[in-house]
């Protein structure tokens, strides 16, 4: 063999054993770059174009900043409002007074489209006066954000509509200024003090108002309202007291000055087992409240119904009183306690109504008659689509617990994605109309075994699931013919809460 083809043969064998050897082939080493570049243009254009997926799991603050700063730009659908310039005008009074429905939040994304939902019913429902989410301790950017979403998605509603900033009070001081303790509700008494003292509406100087005698409606974010509260509960075909309430126990009818009323709560007498001394004091006329009177009167909670003047000295009362009781009751309902002590103090009985709230169901003190006469067979479609001329229905919709009816319909408020309201999320799938009559039983996401339900309770676990599921959907579609461009909005309802809850 020549020594030329012998070089040759040893060149064959060298590439040979280079490729053998090689850990990475050739072709990955141009197939891995396009790939990563492929995926980085994919994830920012489902970025841009998708929203932020609730399963993507991003952080609230980008969530926050997204919803905040939706684009303006005109489109193909306009911001409107479902009432007229005068329908507008004509609500600012009601009965010669004016209303103020206040409800207070912090600034989190997470109570973005619960108070959107205030704002959306307050607005369907034709609520009279003005509505205005008091939003605590945010930060400057966090201001900025919560002012462009409001100016972007909720002006446009009503020119009745308002937001109020306050500062951070989740960690109030006593008297020694030592921190009592970090309670996110210390912000509903701080919070309406503030808002008493500084919304410039009601023309508050030296302890005075310049019209003590018109109401505020102090709500909670979660409160869908069904139906206008204006403070007369004349009606007594929509109005539910309670037995034991009624005949000469009932203190009137209408909310005026010394007469502040309220929803019924389960928090019976609870608050007479503190040290009253260390929290109102040893001659506080709180202490001399019988059982009797303390039932009949004072386990009170949102909403709540007062006169400005009257709100004024609650609110000062319940700001000094709340940081004690929670020193000697740290834990929920600390703040609806010291509710009951101030407005025990201040010798305020509340005139209690049942039918201002539906929260739980199978529960008593709520307005559940005024559902119970609707048959099964028509309760998810009356849901659906309320009409007052048929069925009265509770003024408020408390989202606070879980509904749930068979395995598959469910609603939970806190298993509901901050950006629901996106242009290109999906809505909810609704339940069939005839839900009431499907199932005797419910089993949400989380349960192990089935829970039976009589044919009452089931009727309600099916209204809350249908009225709840609807109404999202019909708040975001109208959230989204207000902001959205038409080739980016979803209407498709292919995705249900049981589904987010298994995720």
């Amino acid at each position: 063999m020549s020594r030329a083809n012998t070089k040759e043969t040893r060149q064959r064998r060298a590439r040979s054993n280079a490729k053998k050897h090689q850990i990475i082939p050739t072709w990955v080493l141009f197939v891995t770059p396009a790939m990563l570049i492929f995926m980085g243009y994919a994830s920012e254009h489902y970025r841009k174009s998708r929203g932020l997926d609730p399963l993507l799991r991003r952080p609230l603050s980008k969530i926050a900043s997204r919803i905040a700063s939706r684009s303006s730009k005109s489109n193909e659908y306009m911001r409107r409002s479902l009432l007229t310039a005068e329908e507008d005008g004509a609500l600012e009074k009601y009965d010669g007074k004016t209303l103020h429905l206040i409800f207070s939040t912090d600034c989190s994304p997470y109570q973005h489209w619960q108070s959107y939902l205030v704002y959306y019913t307050a607005m369907k429902v034709k609520q009279p006066g003005h509505v205005t989410r008091i939003v605590s301790g945010c930060e400057d950017t966090e201001a900025d954000q919560m002012k462009s979403w409001f100016e972007n998605n909720i002006s446009h509603m009503s020119k009745r509509f308002h937001l109020h900033f306050t500062p951070h009070f989740s960690q109030v001081v006593n008297e020694e200024g030592k921190i009592v303790g970090d309670y996110k509700f210390f912000n509903k008494p701080y919070g309406l003090r503030h808002w008493l003292q500084n919304f410039e509406l009601l023309g508050f100087n030296d302890g005075k108002f310049s019209n003590p005698d018109d109401i505020v409606i102090l709500n909670d974010p979660d409160m869908a309202l069904t139906r206008p509260i204006t403070g007369d509960f004349s009606d007594m075909e929509e109005t539910v007291i309670s037995k034991f309430r009624q005949g000469d126990k009932i203190l009137g009818t209408k909310v005026t000055r010394g007469m502040p009323f309220a929803q019924t709560y389960g928090l019976g007498v609870q608050w007479q087992k503190f040290d009253l001394d260390k929290i109102a004091g040893p001659d506080s006329p709180a202490k001399q409240v019988s059982k009797e009177d303390g039932n009949l009167y004072y386990p009170v909670g949102a909403p709540y119904l007062g006169t400005l003047g009257d709100m004024y000295k609650i609110a000062n009362k319940w700001s000094e009183f709340v940081p004690r009781v929670h020193a000697q009751y740290p834990h929920l309902l600390a703040e609806m306690y010291a509710y009951c002590i101030a407005a025990a103090h201040l010798k305020l009985p509340h005139q209690l109504i049942d039918s201002l709230m539906v929260s739980s169901p199978g529960t008593g003190g709520e307005g559940w008659p005024l559902v119970d006469v609707i048959p099964p067979s028509e309760t998810c479609g009356f849901a659906q689509g309320p009409d007052h001329s048929k069925y009265s229905l509770p003024s408020v919709i408390h989202l606070c617990q879980r509904y749930s009816l068979g395995e598959e319909w469910f609603f939970g408020k806190r298993k509901i994605p901050t950006d629901i309201f996106e242009c290109e999320t999906p809505l909810f799938e609704e339940p069939p109309a005839n839900l009431a009559t499907l199932y005797d039983f419910k089993k949400p996401p989380n349960a192990k075994e089935r829970t039976p339900l009589t044919p009452k309770v089931a009727n309600e676990q099916a209204f809350m699931v249908c009225f709840l599921t609807s109404l999202l959907n019909e708040a975001a579609t109208f959230y989204k013919k207000s902001g959205c461009s038409v080739e980016s909005v979803n209407f498709q309802r292919s995705r249900t809460v049981a589904d987010l809850f298994k995720n």
